[in-house]
């Protein structure tokens, strides 16, 4: 596809910034990602990419007060823009299902509160051969990673090594600060704009922390797939699709 002059008119403050294309543009609008949480941080990232004209976004949300919410939003937002498509799924997280889909996206968003459901989707990402832009929040902290398959560690084999060697047993409670979820969000709208629009450096293999409270940073590189391990080296094995 190419850009029209009104898409040209539409994207011209962003096609502007130093290292976007108009060719980064046209992936984004051919784009497809499925975010799996609608409260926090994926609210901010569906909303940060639908600005910058991700054209195909999904939602996964079980409660039905919130996804009325983001559907009365995005309403508005497609008189807006009508590039974006939306679409919602209102209910629960169905794994069987969630596999049968997720090779139709280009992206899966991870903003899930059940620590064992982040597991399964990074599970189902390195077999689908899907990039996994995940991210855990609690309290003042927070951690991002682009999980891309064959060039990154699965989250099992992520964790321990960015010093994570214990998560929640129960969810995380969907309500945080909410200037945290901002910087969540819009850290996973960046990761996944970089990796749809082929922009920037995006290696998959860097873990971030961050504590809000202490202001400490810490990045962990060299995350390569583990041989060893049943995901992400298994994944690195077979040939590219």
């Amino acid at each position: 596809m190419s850009l029209s002059n009104e898409q040209l008119d539409r994207y011209q403050k962003q096609l502007s910034v130093p290292g976007m294309t108009k060719q980064g543009q046209e992936l984004l609008l051919a784009g497809k990602v499925l975010v799996l949480g609608g409260t926090g941080a994926g609210a901010v990232a569906l909303k940060n990419l639908s600005e910058v004209g991700l054209g195909t976004l999904t939602v996964w949300e079980p409660d039905s007060q919130v996804v009325e919410e983001i559907r009365k939003q995005y309403a508005e937002h497609a008189s807006i823009n009508p590039d974006i498509k939306f679409k919602c799924i209102n209910e629960e997280f169905d794994w069987e299902k969630i596999e049968s889909i997720i090779s139709q996206f280009d992206l899966v968003i991870d903003a899930l509160q059940n620590w064992q459901s982040k597991f399964i989707l990074s599970d189902l990402c390195m077999e689908k051969n899907r990039p996994l832009v995940h991210s855990g929040v609690t309290g003042f902290r927070f951690q991002i990673y682009a999980m891309q398959p064959k060039k990154s560690a699965c989250l099992r084999c992520a964790l321990p090594v960015a010093g994570i060697d214990e998560v929640p047993l129960l969810p995380t409670p969907a309500g945080t600060i909410s200037a945290v979820s901002e910087l969540v969000g819009a850290w996973q709208a960046i990761e996944t704009i970089k990796i749809v629009a082929k922009v920037g450096a995006t290696q998959g293999n860097e873990f971030f922390k961050f504590d809000c409270l202490s202001g400490e940073f810490e990045i962990f590189r060299g995350l390569d797939p583990r041989h060893d391990c049943p995901d992400c080296g298994a994944a690195s094995r077979r040939p590219k699709s």
